[in-house]
């Protein structure tokens, strides 16, 4: 070679690196056409997916709590303690950035693919779990890797033998899943997704399936469960509130009526009697009546505060873009795949030729 290196003071010369790379055109070209053969068969040969959206607008709700005001004093004068009433009926701020979490939740992810859903490509209906354990075929590099790297796998669970799915996966508070049934979950989760716009607070769901009909009834499924599990969440505590306003209303009302009838009966029996004793019964007890009835009173109201509160707290969401069930394949995007592997091919060739002649001349 003339005394010009490729490499001399590790600086490049890219005249000569250009002559270099022209000499071994021919087997650049053979590389690349290699990796394209390779391409069209990855290209041509992948699954097919398919990818349903929706968009939700989660309305912001306020609403202050019901103050309770001069009625706890009341309630405590007729033995009735409102202190459980006390903070509100609000529930808690729950972020949206925390509706990925809620997706990604193991219960929440077995209860989708435990759903039974309509594969119309095979007019079958079956789980998630089912199609993905039992009817998915691997792609011809799913089989590739399975019988190359993946033999060491399939001559244990041949010897071992395979783990049996178990029928009840929830016991006593906890899951218990089998190395396969892991393995489903987690690439599940891979085909779901939820993102947040933080400007807007868009939610935007995304499923992708190897079934169009399948993507769209799940992609429907986990709006559905997203907004129930929200709705869930931010109302538990106001439908508390609820419910203990309304038996504490029935126990002051009942209280209320039994007095209402002693004052009534008192009343009846000392009409036309001036005596001193009499009349000091009589006015205790009104006076009893009195306190009962503002209590009663004072919790009608707030029976409907509660009920105004609970309707303020439950979320509301806005459907903007809704489920459809998509026509165009998302995977595999065949051209991608092409070029990628020719411009693989080319800097696999490329480089092999580069470091073969600085090789060569080193020698």
């Amino acid at each position: 070679m003339s005394e010009k290196e490729i490499i001399k003071d590790d600086e490049i010369d890219l005249v000569e690196l250009a002559k270099t790379i022209w000499a071994g055109r021919w087997f650049i070209a053979k590389v690349t056409g290699v990796f394209v053969i390779i391409g069209l068969i990855v290209a041509f040969t992948s699954p097919v997916e398919y990818e349903a959206s929706t968009k939700l607008l989660p309305e912001a709700t306020e609403g202050a709590s019901p103050s309770l005001g001069g009625l706890g004093g009341l309630a405590g004068l007729a033995g009735i303690d409102l202190g459980g009433m006390k903070g509100g009926g609000g529930g808690g701020v729950l972020s949206t950035q925390l509706y990925p979490e809620i997706v990604n939740s193991l219960p929440f992810i077995l209860a989708v693919m435990n759903d039974t859903i309509y594969f119309e490509s095979l007019n079958v209906r079956t789980t998630s779990f089912d199609y993905f354990d039992n009817i998915a075929k691997p792609s011809f590099l799913g089989y590739v890797i399975r019988y190359t790297i993946g033999i060491p796998g399939l001559i244990k669970k041949a010897i071992v033998g395979g783990q049996q799915v178990s029928e009840s996966r929830e016991n006593q508070g906890f899951y218990r899943l089998t190395k396969d049934e892991w393995k489903l979950v987690e690439k599940f989760k891979e085909r779901i997704s939820l993102s947040i716009n933080e400007e807007y607070g868009l939610i935007t769901i995304e499923v992708e399936m190897p079934d169009a009909y399948a993507a769209a009834q799940i992609t429907k499924r986990i709006e559905k469960e997203v907004t129930s599990s929200v709705i869930k969440y931010k109302t538990d505590k106001a439908k508390e509130n609820l419910s203990f306003v309304i038996e504490t209303f029935e126990e002051a009302k009942t209280e209320f009526e039994e007095v209402q009838v002693r004052l009534a009966r008192a009343t009846d029996r000392n009409m036309n009697v001036y005596s001193a004793t009499a009349q000091i019964q009589l006015r205790r007890i009104e006076n009893e009546y009195n306190v009962a009835f503002e209590v009663y009173k004072g919790l009608a109201s707030q029976v409907k505060q509660a009920k105004i509160k609970l309707k303020e707290e439950t979320p509301v969401f806005t459907v903007l873009e809704p489920v459809r069930i998509p026509e165009d394949k998302s995977k595999p995007k065949r051209f991608v795949i092409l070029v990628s592997f020719i411009i693989l091919g080319v800097i696999w060739g490329c480089t092999h030729v580069f470091f073969r002649h600085y090789i060569l001349n080193r020698k």
